[in-house]
């Protein structure tokens, strides 16, 4: 069965195809598919891009001196990220997945709070008012779920609204990927569920994930579409997406959007891809990189200057680096919001385990 979306045709649809509209330099590969954004929201995409990037870099360089816990960089996969967050409205849902920094940079999401939570301080959950923005959920695929559940509410209140969320190639094995899909699907909830598949699932590579042809060609057992699109390509991934999400918004059910990508650093600060990948693979696949691709198409329109791309690198640089520092007063946790933070208000069986630890503790300290 072949699916089309409302608007056919605004962008080339195929679950087979891979949607892309720059090519490996940046450049158009047809003019007819360049985008209405602005230079405004071209330049602000392109600095939550080097955002996302000059924070992971920082932080990994915390983590080497031992300054900063592990955790998952989002080298590589800032446009499919970037690209997703701008595709939603005010009253739209994310759940975030433990890879996901770009699209919560977007959402507004302070850098400190990301590098509060990755040093071990659950405050750094707490989403500023007015951001519908799920905690990140560490489980895998558990926020497609999450996603469901959320459409199933926004359906039942009647707003014009969407909960999207995301998964790594890997993830499209775990059950709640599929019953997410297929409950959304029987009753049309509005979700759109990104799949980021940046070909490794840690150590291990797409073909031995799935015997699936694509991840896209999955949307059929669930009867909704599903289409593929090149993840580092910012303009193509936000015309797939955008439909995406507003083919869902209108009533139509939900979405799967496979983006393309590479994971260009490791899986988690605690991974090392040279047991299991060479350079010379790497070096072949980053030729089609998101960050060069953006700015020779925004060099291109006279929108960036090579003065202006140094400053916004510097600047994201200096921005990450005091939000670290400001998150050094707030690093010291207590034993008390380990639970206070897991419900409004706390179960049985949770009073009785914090008492019991809060006496564990208060010994050990003596």
């Amino acid at each position: 069965m072949e699916y089309k979306f409302v608007k056919a045709g605004k962008v080339m649809f195929s679950k087979d195809e891979i949607v892309r509209f720059l090519d490996i330099d940046g450049k158009l590969i047809n003019p007819k598919n360049d985008t209405k954004l602005t230079k405004e929201e071209l330049l602000k995409a392109y600095k939550v891009m080097v955002l996302s990037r000059q924070q992971d870099t920082y932080m990994t360089q915390l983590q080497r001196q031992g300054r900063m816990l592990t955790f998952a960089p989002n080298f590589g996969e800032e446009a499919l990220q970037v690209a997703s967050a701008m595709a939603l409205e005010k009253d739209d849902w994310f759940t975030a997945t433990f890879r996901t920094n770009a699209v919560m940079l977007y959402m507004g999401m302070p850098v400190k709070n990301q590098l509060l939570y990755w040093n071990g301080n659950e405050k750094g959950n707490m989403t500023p008012e007015g951001i519908n923005l799920l905690p990140v959920n560490i489980p895998i695929a558990t926020q497609c779920s999450h996603a469901a559940g959320l459409a199933y509410a926004i359906k039942l209140t009647g707003k014009k609204a969407v909960a999207m969320s995301y998964v790594g190639n890997g993830g499209t094995a775990e059950g709640e990927f599929y019953e997410a899909m297929n409950t959304a699907g029987i009753w049309k909830w509005p979700a759109v569920f990104c799949v980021n598949n940046n070909q490794w699932s840690i150590s291990t590579p797409e073909h031995l994930e799935t015997g699936s042809e694509t991840i896209a060609a999955k949307a059929a057992a669930a009867g909704i579409p599903g289409v593929r699109v090149d993840g580092n390509d910012l303009l193509a991934s936000y015309a797939v997406v955008k439909e995406a999400v507003e083919y869902s918004r209108a009533g139509n059910g939900p979405v799967l959007v496979e983006f393309m990508s590479w994971r260009q650093g490791p899986h988690t600060t605690s991974d090392n891809p040279r047991v299991y990948r060479t350079v010379e693979m790497e070096q072949e696949q980053e030729k089609w990189e998101p960050m060069h691709r953006i700015e020779n198409y925004l060099y291109s329109k006279k929108y960036l200057t090579e003065a202006e791309k140094t400053k916004i690198w510097e600047d994201a640089l200096a921005q990450v680096k005091e939000a670290y520092n400001e998150s050094l007063k707030e690093l010291d946790v207590d034993i008390n919001e380990i639970f206070d933070h897991t419900y409004a208000e706390l179960t049985p069986e949770l009073k009785e385990q914090k008492a019991e630890a809060l006496a564990y503790y208060s010994k050990e300290n003596k």
